[in-house]
């Protein structure tokens, strides 16, 4: 129906690109996101208008004005209105062959859309066109999300913008099925903020998972990376595994396993790991992966002890099949791998045992290797806070020790073995590595000793006193 008691606060910009094409004989609509997201109270990044103008026309109407793109297979334009850029589409049935297949009429447009609340028209003079029950679905600053499709034919009356008497039969298909993305859509936006997904719909997602595996590899991985990047990840996880393993069947042993891991389940210890991790994609890949061997490596001792033996390497094996199916880039298949097979390094908060771990790993990489442990502590509810506590700050210890320039490696030294042999403190490059070595040891307890004349001084006395 339509709503006309409730108005849209529209920012100035969008609304003066709706009157150019209005002047211009054309009718237009805001739709999509920015109007879900006005009534729900919240700030629109961008603004979409559906309009009956063609691309062509588009392009001459908006000639005086800056288009920033243009896709004429789409028939979009973006176009910049005093700094705020508005996308403008024709009237579209569907999408066939990359191709946008326009229409005479809105409602059309609003039919072949993905959720419910996504389905709403507004004319800041005629108020909302609402087919598909869209407003129901956006209370309390919570936007539910309903699948165009998945409930009963509509039967639109109403009087157009030009109060023409319209009676329109609306029988869309399901949005999941038309375009499976839709699922990934959904499941980014519940573990974002202010979304739900209703049970009909959460059904349908569960129902159509399979149709995911036909999509394109390339583009269904970075949708499901920019799902497994949310906020509120361990809720997706755990409402929806049957996405994950059409995804990823690799996980399907994890999800299975039904022995208790740290008062939990695997699945769920594994999905809180997830969403404590720090939202960098190799963090949270190998937040996703480094148990995922766990079920095959299960063994216990004469004591009935439960060991997991290998099982870092039967998750590096699982996240690079995986990473290999969908060909992710090879830095991003690198760091994971080496966030994995490290995920279990031992840490203590000691400025010298740091120290001595960044001759093995880069600073970036034991940074992550620590955001990792904290993740998977965090998840695991027998350890104690204080354990946590204390890798938080071994990660401003390692700051400060890259910060403030303390050597590290032999190679930082103030002097090198030839130094040695040039000023005849040692024999030979063996004895020289030999000194090295321990000058190394008492550089790393007292970084303030790393000054040339100070170390060639301490071996001066020191063969001194041999």
């Amino acid at each position: 129906m339509a709503v006309k008691s409730q108005t849209l606060n529209i920012p100035e910009q969008a609304l003066q690109v709706l009157r150019v094409l209005e002047r211009a004989g054309n009718k237009a609509y805001f739709v999509g996101q920015c109007v879900a997201e006005l009534l729900r109270g919240g700030s629109p990044m961008d603004y979409d208008i559906i309009t009956t103008a063609d691309f062509e026309e588009m392009l001459y109407v908006f000639s005086d004005m800056r288009i920033v793109s243009q896709n004429e297979d789409m028939s979009s334009v973006m176009v910049s209105s005093v700094g705020l850029v508005i996308q403008v589409s024709s009237y579209c049935s569907e999408v066939k062959d990359g191709k946008a297949v326009c229409t005479d009429n809105y409602l059309f447009d609003l039919a072949r859309r993905d959720f419910s609340a996504n389905a709403i028209a507004y004319h800041p003079r005629k108020g909302f066109r609402d087919p598909f029950d869209g407003m129901q679905c956006i209370k309390d600053g919570i936007i539910t999300l309903k699948a165009v499709g998945e409930y009963p034919v509509v039967l639109w009356h109403e009087n157009d913008l030009d109060e023409n008497e319209l009676t329109l039969k609306l029988e869309p298909k399901s949005s999941l099925v038309t375009d499976p993305f839709n699922i990934l859509t959904a499941l980014e936006l519940l573990g974002g903020e202010n979304y739900e997904i209703d049970s009909v719909t959460a059904d349908a997602i569960k129902a159509n998972t399979g149709l995911l595996c036909a999509m394109p590899g390339r583009e269904l991985f970075r949708r499901f990376t920019k799902v497994l990047l949310t906020r509120n990840i361990s809720v997706v996880m755990t409402r929806f595994p049957e996405v994950f393993a059409a995804i990823a069947p690799e996980l399907l042993k994890a999800q299975r396993y039904k022995d208790r891991y740290h008062d939990c389940t695997l699945w769920e210890h594994i999905s809180k790991c997830v969403e404590f991790a720090s939202p960098q994609a190799d963090i949270r890949y190998a937040a996703l992966f480094h148990n995922a061997g766990l079920p095959d490596c299960r063994c216990r001792d004469s004591h009935g002890n439960t060991y997991f033996y290998g099982h870092a390497e039967l998750g590096r094996i699982i996240a690079a099949n995986f990473f290999e199916k969908y060909r992710a880039e090879l830095k991003l298949r690198s760091d994971t791998d080496m966030l994995i097979e490290a995920h279990d390094t031992v840490f203590t908060e000691d400025r010298v045992a740091l120290k001595r771990l960044l001759c093995d790993y880069s600073h970036d990489e034991l940074k992550k290797l620590l955001k990792l442990r904290i993740a998977d502590d965090t998840a695991n509810p027998t350890v104690h806070e204080g354990q946590i506590a204390a890798y938080r700050r071994e990660v401003t210890m390692l700051d400060d020790i890259i910060a403030s320039g303390e050597c590290y490696s032999a190679a930082q030294l103030a002097i090198k073995e030839n130094d040695l042999i040039m000023h005849r403190l040692a024999a030979n490059k063996a004895q020289a590595k030999a000194v090295i070595n321990s000058l190394y040891e008492a550089v790393l307890a007292e970084p303030s000793l790393n000054v040339a004349p100070v170390l060639l001084d301490m071996v001066r006395k020191s063969m001194h006193r041999r």
